[in-house]
């Protein structure tokens, strides 16, 4: 990853008030090991989070905020503090227009993953705890809870400006309960949104159930779903989105696009690609449940071996008890 720009600027809540305050830093932070790790840590976080929306920008009719101020920028138009002071300035507004002050640092970063060029904006909360001194007194500290990122955006800048028809280069956070939240900073990003994280998941995991249910053992239904989790895992961790050909082509080598046509020939609307939810994809590897008192986890692979279903008594056998849990029952 190489950072080209990287800058925070304060936004303060007031609690009496009826807006916030911009408090502006004149010039990019320095790429440091410190600023790396900063960043890393935010787009760890940003990874992480499970349900995102994805969208495109408008056709522009005139102006229209920050597709305007970031196309303007990557012309060397307008210097970098400059535009990410206008970027400030428009979340402040959307914010206060909502009655919403979260405050906080937005963070807005320019940087190369790969061949990538990718603009990150993220509104941080501070948080506060207690350190222990050099003369082992204890103290107050405040720092940046990466834990609590509700307000984040990724633009794909090479998708946007290579690709006319393209339509998911910008993603953002919908955290949970917080739909009002969600939709006031894609009113500020300008954007349409065309997909979510959780719907398109749940439109992949149906594909491959059905395309599942064409194998003729329960041993080569397992094999399709464990290799579907190892690419669209080993995508996720490279931050790169699943591409529904490359998935194809990875599940069978002999027949490349044997799954992309089960798809395309059904009523699945799989995208051609896709950011879903890994949560959501260790289900395919993964069975889980809860009831009132107890919850039971288990690889898929024991399924038939370890651990037997009997769908007529309703009950689960499983052979080769924990060693931990079986000492427990022991005294019980």
């Amino acid at each position: 990853m190489a950072i080209s720009n990287i800058i925070v600027h304060h936004l303060e809540r007031n609690p009496d008030a009826d807006s916030s305050t911009v408090h502006p830093r004149s010039t990019p932070l320095p790429v440091t090991p410190a600023t790396e790790g900063l960043l890393q840590d935010l787009l760890q976080s940003y990874n992480q989070k499970s349900d995102k929306a994805h969208g495109c920008f408008p056709e522009s009719d005139g102006e229209s905020g920050l597709q305007d101020w970031l196309k303007a920028y990557l012309d060397e138009q307008l210097p970098f503090v400059d535009f990410s002071l206008k970027t400030t300035e428009s979340l402040k507004e959307t914010l206060d227009a909502a009655g919403m002050f979260p405050g906080g640092f937005v963070l807005i970063a320019h940087y190369r993953s790969g061949l990538t060029q990718y603009l990150l904006i993220t509104l941080i909360s501070p948080a506060s705890s207690v350190t222990v001194t050099d003369q082992l007194d204890i103290i107050d500290t405040a720092y940046l809870d990466m834990g609590r990122l509700n307000l984040a955006a990724r633009i794909n800048i090479t998708e946007w400006q290579n690709n006319p028809q393209a339509q998911r280069y910008i993603s953002w956070i919908k955290p949970r309960g917080g739909r009002r939240l969600s939709d006031c900073f894609r009113d500020f990003l300008g954007g349409t949104e065309t997909a979510n994280t959780k719907k398109d998941t749940d439109t992949l995991m149906n594909a491959v159930e059905a395309y599942c249910d064409t194998s003729e053992t329960p041993a080569e239904q397992g094999g399709v779903k464990k290799r579907v989790y190892e690419y669209c895992n080993e995508q996720l961790q490279s931050s790169e989105a699943i591409s529904l050909n490359e998935l194809s082509a990875f599940l069978n080598e002999a027949e490349p696009d044997n799954f992309a046509r089960f798809v395309n020939t059904r009523d699945y609307d799989v995208a051609p690609e896709i950011t879903p939810s890994k949560s959501q994809l260790k289900r395919l590897v993964r069975y889980s449940g809860r009831a009132k008192g107890f919850n039971i986890a288990f690889e898929a692979e024991l399924l038939g071996s370890r651990i037997i279903y009997n769908r007529e008594t309703d009950t689960l056998t499983i052979q080769g008890i924990p060693d931990n849990l079986k000492s427990q029952l022991e005294k019980a």
